[in-house]
């Protein structure tokens, strides 16, 4: 009886080893968007990110580029958070984005960093229902440091985004850097 459980087990292990083997030799990055066939049930169908949520997102990632806090002053909600690897590192509520910048605008200066540019990569991971967007962007920074030196960091936001009256606002913004993944 022993060995025949231990069969099945090794077996199992088997068939698992070759499904996860046949997923990853498959697989492909997939964006997806929900769509209601009735008020029960929702399908993931393949899509893009919609424009209004790329034009919250970018806007966010891109107002590093000039420290210009006017372009994320309404873009977060009343309970936003946003966390980031500059201190303090995390930030609440309708000014989240506000301070964000401003925190790493002083960091550049601290570490005179100028011409901080951001690059938005492909999106991979995105989910939405009706009211809610979940997102992972993918960013490069890039610098000059004093003495012709080269600033860089990559890694990605993963956003949440909610709609307010109509309009699509981040509820939480978290970087994570590449170095802290791998």
């Amino acid at each position: 009886m022993k060995n025949i459980i231990t069969a099945i087990s090794v077996l199992g292990l088997l068939v698992l080893n070759q499904y996860n083997a046949n997923a990853k030799r498959t697989a492909q990055p997939r964006i997806t968007k929900h769509f209601t066939l009735d008020s029960v049930i929702e399908l993931p169908a393949d899509s893009v990110p919609p424009a209004e949520v790329m034009d919250v997102v970018t806007k966010a990632i891109n107002s590093l580029n000039s420290f210009n806090i006017d372009d994320v002053a309404n873009l977060y909600t009343p309970n936003a958070v946003v966390a980031d690897d500059e201190p303090p590192y995390s930030w609440n509520g309708p000014t989240a984005g506000v301070q964000w910048v401003n925190a790493v605008e002083q960091s550049c200066r601290d570490f005179k960093i100028t011409k901080l540019k951001g690059y938005i990569e492909p999106v991979t991971v995105f989910q939405q229902n009706a009211d809610n967007v979940y997102i992972v962007v993918p960013v490069s920074y890039t610098g000059n440091l004093p003495h012709k030196g080269h600033f860089s960091a990559q890694g990605a936001f993963a956003f949440v985004l909610r709609t307010i009256n109509g309009k699509w606002m981040i509820k939480s913004q978290v970087w994570m850097s590449k170095k802290g993944v791998n």
